[in-house]
């Protein structure tokens, strides 16, 4: 994708250049090429959503050393400590004049302030600096999660072989994260007065914190006692909670803490739309009002297996269950839940209820009882993917898929000794839209499955992947 959209921007620049003094031409939207204005340094380019995006593709090849960030003539100049800072490039001026087009950016990314010295440090995306905080954009920003760095205006000459590069000249935003954080506050300011704050004592303080940190990171605010119920519904629709356990300030050791998170704030919030946790919860019953698009749940444990017989969820377009390494029994009679995904290396499910309203099912690994996943269980499913790899000849039953009709697609992965000949048989006659055998990818070469077995599947397409091809 990226090589078709930047072959598209060079076309697009060098169809400017060639017909720069064309009368009547077309411009890079088609239409006239009629500049909105005229001036001694070039023409300006009306500016269209199409165009603004081919015009930003020219400019990425900037972004990876950090030569956007920076100031140079006569060919870019890597400034490697701001690689990867710039996630997202807005055009909001082109000049184009002679052979020669000059397109202004701004910038858009991260920035990390620390939490005692109030130092910011613009970051990358995949890394973060210990004892900062985030400043991001709120989910109805143009730009969400980035904020704007700065600008930069490249100057830039098309030829046949491709595009030169002649000039950069980089403005950056003084304390773009404070600068954000104050105007968004400024903005919404009405509205937290007029909102009030809800008595917060009573729930899980680990919880509480974790919210107020979402908050502080979209607008200024001096402490948990200043949140509002404005900013639980306005601010907080997308939670990724990432509990820590705390650390010991005497050893400076990590303290284990078995106590599992009350996410009982989450009640408060009636405009969730995502939620992740990456422990298990104390209840699960707290999304019983909740309509969301993710709720991704991972469930291992230290404390033996998670017990999922409080779970209740108003709606939820996905559930994701990952990390459990005991079995868990699923019942989802109380919930309302459009597609399911289920990933473990070390345990299954061990049973399922309540799974009416599911269309997608989507099984990675797991030791599943796989005669489970049929029509009686899953009557409205339309999609299933299922994907499994063994480092030994483990045995998995998938007969019970003949039982879905014509109407649900089924895609099937097998991975190393998953493939193996026991396996297959039972698929002797199933329907499958798609079955991807790769038993090669492991430690040795492994001899099955026999052809004859894969020639008795119903699939559509079958895939042997080559391992020399990784």
């Amino acid at each position: 994708m990226r090589k078709r959209r930047w072959s598209a921007a060079l076309a697009a620049l060098l169809a400017l250049f060639l017909c720069a003094g064309c009368a009547g031409g077309q411009g890079p939207s088609g239409g006239s090429s009629a500049p909105e204005n005229s001036a001694a340094d070039g023409e300006k380019i009306q500016l269209t959503e199409e165009n603004k995006a081919v015009y930003a593709d020219l400019l990425w090849p900037l972004v990876e050393n950090g030569e956007l960030l920076n100031d140079w003539d006569n060919g870019p100049d890597p400034l490697y400590d701001r690689s990867g800072l710039a996630q997202q490039l807005e055009i909001v001026d082109a000049i184009l004049e002679e052979d020669t087009m000059t397109l202004t950016a701004e910038v858009y990314g991260l920035v990390a302030i620390d939490s005692n010295t109030d130092e910011e440090y613009p970051r990358g995306n995949g890394w973060t600096i210990v004892g900062t905080y985030t400043v991001q954009s709120s989910v109805d920003d143009l730009h969400y999660p980035y904020i704007l760095l700065g600008t930069s205006t490249v100057k830039l000459r098309g030829t046949a072989a491709g595009q030169e590069y002649l000039s950069c000249r980089w403005v950056p935003l003084e304390n773009p994260g404070h600068t954000y954080l104050e105007a968004k506050t400024k903005a919404v300011q009405a509205q937290l007065d007029a909102s009030e704050k809800p008595d917060l004592s009573g729930f899980d303080q680990r919880m509480v914190n974790y919210v107020y940190q979402v908050i502080r990171s979209q607008r200024m605010i001096g402490g948990p006692e200043e949140i509002t119920r404005w900013d639980l519904e306005n601010f907080c629709t997308q939670l990724d909670v990432l509990y820590e356990d705390p650390i010991d300030p005497v050893t400076g050791e990590i303290v284990f803490d078995p106590t599992p998170l009350d996410a009982g704030l989450v009640r408060l919030i009636p405009t969730l739309r995502s939620f992740t946790a990456h422990e298990p919860l104390a209840d699960y019953s707290v999304f019983e009002g909740s309509d969301l698009d993710l709720l991704d749940l991972y469930l291992w444990s230290e404390e033996g297996p998670v017990d999922l017989s409080t779970l209740r969820i108003g709606h939820t377009k996905q559930l994701s269950m990952d990390g459990f390494d005991q079995d868990i029994a699923l019942d989802l009679s109380g919930s309302s839940v459009d597609a399911l995904s289920i990933h473990s290396w070390s345990a299954g499910v061990s049973e399922f209820r309540g799974c009416d309203g599911i269309t997608k099912l989507e099984i990675n690994n797991t030791r599943t009882d796989t005669t489970l996943i049929n029509r009686g269980t899953f009557p409205n499913l339309k999609v299933l993917q299922m994907s499994f790899f063994s480092d030994y000849a483990r045995f998995r039953d998938l007969s019970q898929l003949a039982t879905f009709g014509e109407d649900v697609q089924i895609d099937l992965t097998l991975t190393y000794q998953a493939c193996n000949n026991k396996t297959v048989a039972t698929l002797d006659g199933v329907r499958l839209n798609r079955l991807v055998l790769d038993p090669k990818n492991g430690q040795w070469p492994l001899d099955e499955p026999d052809p004859s077995l894969v020639d008795r599947v119903r699939a559509q397409q079958v895939e042997w992947l080559d391992p020399n091809s990784y």
